[in-house]
């Protein structure tokens, strides 16, 4: 089939944007010597940091599903006055700058608030702890969650809910088995997403959690100590390590949206 000129066009461009996101990790490789890639490897600090940041991650996703995909489904099902700035406010992390985050997440959970003396009790404190990060990978990366579900929820047509309840089911046998799993391909996607957003982020735990290290606060930390060539190695490692875990997880949600 003959290429029409729209097409080669967005081809080019398409090209130009894989070459932008290509080339900086490229470049990071090229220039990293295989001595110095095999004694980050062997560095403890450093896999303990990827370590922080995949559980760190994973904690923020599941706390993120069960908050996010309630209020999605909500937000998809019913209409009330002010609705809109509840998702407003629901995708502030991400506009806001996430230093401030960090600041606002301190501020409320610092050990000295009311909120802070709460978890006291129960031997939980958020400054520089996994709870620290976990929450803080969770308020930047909600947003993420529950915009995917509410796309996933309202691609639902509710005339197959109506079916499902004119044939004797209850509401909730009609959720768990009709909506939920035609919505579960998008709030995959969004789960994804979200990992993804926890494991990168950095600005906030500077301010909340400084430790235990993540990743990206290790790279900031040898890179403001050391210099661009000692964070090179780390960042390859975090690139190969990002690359695995995530060919992996696009893999299987779209396996599962093709199932």
């Amino acid at each position: 089939m003959k290429q029409s000129s729209a097409t080669k066009f967005s081809g080019i461009l398409g090209f130009l944007c894989l070459a932008f996101v290509l080339a900086p990790i490229l470049h990071i490789f090229i220039k990293l010597s295989a001595e110095k890639l095999i004694e980050t490897i062997q560095d403890r600090e450093v896999w303990e940091a990827i370590f922080t940041s995949l559980w760190g991650a994973l904690w923020a996703t599941i706390l993120g599903c069960l908050l996010g995909v309630p209020l999605a489904y909500f937000l998809s099902r019913v209409e009330f006055k002010g609705k809109t700035l509840i998702e407003s406010i629901v995708n502030l992390p991400v506009a806001i700058p996430h230093v401030a985050a960090g600041i606002a997440l301190l501020s409320l959970f610092n050990p000295r608030t009311s909120v802070g003396k709460f978890f006291s009790f129960f031997h939980i404190t958020f400054t520089d702890t996994i709870y620290g990060i976990i929450i803080a990978m969770l308020f930047v990366s909600l947003s993420f969650i529950v915009g995917a579900a509410i796309t996933g929820f309202n691609s639902v047509e509710e005339e197959l809910e109506m079916v499902s309840r004119s044939l004797g089911a209850s509401p909730t046998y009609t959720f768990w088995h009709i909506t939920l799993p035609l919505a579960f391909p998008a709030i995959l996607r969004g789960a994804v997403l979200a990992f993804a957003r926890s494991l990168s982020e950095v600005g906030a735990l500077l301010v909340l959690a400084y430790y235990p290290k993540t990743a990206p606060v290790l790279m900031l930390d040898r890179f403001e100590q050391y210099g661009l060539n000692a964070a090179r190695p780390v960042t390859a490692l975090v690139i190969l390590v990002s690359l695995i875990v995530f060919f992996t997880l696009f893999y299987l949600s779209k396996k599962y949206a093709k199932s």
